[in-house]
């Protein structure tokens, strides 16, 4: 009864899931990504909005102060420059280079990978093990933002309860009117 129990407790799950970008169009180069975007996606299903600005610049703005557009231009070599647009006054610019911010694969700008390790240090972090997560920015047919987050996380709860998994969330962020970045 007790092995019964252990390993109906220890059980694992499986999900599916197709590891190409659905709704992604293969992008010939950078300069596909020239244009103006609203700032958030507005997700039909309820769920939080991806944001571009809180993936560019993390810590830079919140959701009170997140502008409403970024602009992508082409920088010099393989560089874009990225504008973070409010009532056309830019609050905050970067250039992106490739291969040292993300890479150019398929047609896709894959961010650089986040790895966490967690050892069950903070109070009521039941988790041991190690966390990935991967953003993926693309268009799609029509030509429109999109935004894939995953993450995936492999170890063990209260140190015998095996645990892994993935999640993935990919939305559409519109491409704005010109006028909504202004003349920059």
């Amino acid at each position: 009864m007790l092995i019964a129990l252990f390993l109906f407790l220890t059980g694992c799950a499986s999900t599916e899931v197709t590891e190409n970008h659905i709704g992604f169009a293969e992008s010939t180069n950078l300069d596909a990504f020239v244009g103006c975007y609203r700032n958030c996606s507005n997700p039909s299903d309820g769920s939080a909005p991806a944001c571009l600005t809180s993936i560019l610049w993390p810590d830079a703005f919140t959701s009170e102060t997140g502008p409403e557009a970024v602009n992508i231009q082409k920088g010099d070599g393989n560089s874009l420059i990225a504008s973070a647009i409010s009532d056309g006054v830019v609050l905050k610019q970067s250039r992106f280079q490739e291969g040292e911010d993300f890479e150019f694969k398929a047609g896709l700008l894959e961010l650089k990978r986040e790895y966490i390790a967690s050892g069950a240090r903070d109070p009521g972090n039941p988790f041991i093990g190690v966390v990935t997560s991967k953003t993926v920015l693309g268009l799609d047919a029509s030509g429109q933002g999109r935004i894939s987050q995953s993450t995936a996380f492999a170890g063990t709860g209260f140190l015998i309860i095996p645990l892994a998994g993935k999640t993935s969330n990919t939305q559409k962020i519109e491409r704005a009117p010109g006028d909504l970045c202004g003349r920059i």
